[in-house]
């Protein structure tokens, strides 16, 4: 009887274990498919499906994450809302949940619950490129620039191994250079502004160079950096340039960088 019993056991364990990830594959192909329509536009059709699938499915927290974010694309906010909470009460370390529910709550107006929710969050998944690029460009809406530029270029130094590491600081470059772009086409002869878009060129550069080191980069992410390392290359030396009809003398610590990229020839400027 004990040994019917056990043999009993190990066939429903096995009969389950079959069932879960058939589930999870047949889930799978769902997501997939709810992906697919997003991008087509067919949000409506999306949700159908990802509920439906969620009925059989109902532990899975990539559906439900996938049906919040749909929601919030429909504009079903409080739905979106109380969706992605659901999936933070099962697992509060689920990253698309959070990034979900802290842009909902930004594009609300919502803007220090958000950050509140990120900080939380990179206190127990410091790792997570998602949460502190959204907390940067939080910090830097809410002319906190100071802070995001240190929680960037941290993230870079700790996880730099990985090239999303460098998604939140190159943000914050490229805002940084419209903005110091601006300020210097309405004040030529500024060499304070002068100085530091020329610096922000060079460490975005910089990042550039180091990320074309990371191993096994995707072919699309290394078509983009050789043309941002393009672009930036084309900027430095227009910058160069046009530092004597601003009667700027580039310091020589910038010269001793830009010739580190071979964009400085050595000639007075």
């Amino acid at each position: 009887m004990i040994l019917f019993k056990k043999v009993f056991a190990s066939i429903a364990y096995s009969s389950e274990s079959q069932l879960a990830v058939a589930m999870k594959k047949e889930s799978g192909k769902v997501l997939k498919e709810v992906s697919k329509l997003c991008q087509d536009e067919r949000e409506l059709d999306a949700e159908v499906l990802v509920k439906k699938q969620i009925a059989v499915d109902p532990d899975n927290l990539e559906l439900m994450t996938k049906l919040g974010e749909i929601q919030a694309r429909l504009c079903n906010d409080h739905e979106a809302e109380f969706t992605f909470r659901a999936v933070l009460v099962r697992d509060p370390n689920h990253e698309d949940a959070v990034c979900g529910l802290g842009r909902l709550l930004d594009q609300a107006l919502r803007t220090e619950e958000a950050e509140q929710i990120y900080r939380i969050f990179l206190q127990n998944n410091p790792i997570s490129h998602c949460a502190l690029e959204d907390l940067c460009r939080i910090l830097l809406a809410e002319e906190q620039a100071d802070e995001a530029f240190e929680i960037a270029r941290n993230h870079v130094e700790q996880y730099g191994n990985n090239a999303n590491a460098f998604d939140a600081l190159r943000y914050l470059l490229h805002v940084d250079e419209d903005r110091l772009e601006a300020e210097l086409n309405d004040d030529r002869e500024n060499k304070t502004l002068y100085t530091q878009l020329m610096n922000n060129l060079l460490e975005q550069i910089e990042l550039v160079t180091k990320m074309e080191r990371i191993d096994e980069l995707p072919d699309d992410l290394f078509r983009e950096l050789d043309d941002d390392k393009t672009r930036l290359s084309g900027e430095i030396k227009h910058l160069l340039k046009s530092a004597p009809t601003r009667q700027i003398s580039v310091p020589p610590e910038l010269q001793n960088r830009i010739s580190h990229y071979k964009l400085y020839d050595g000639s007075p400027v």
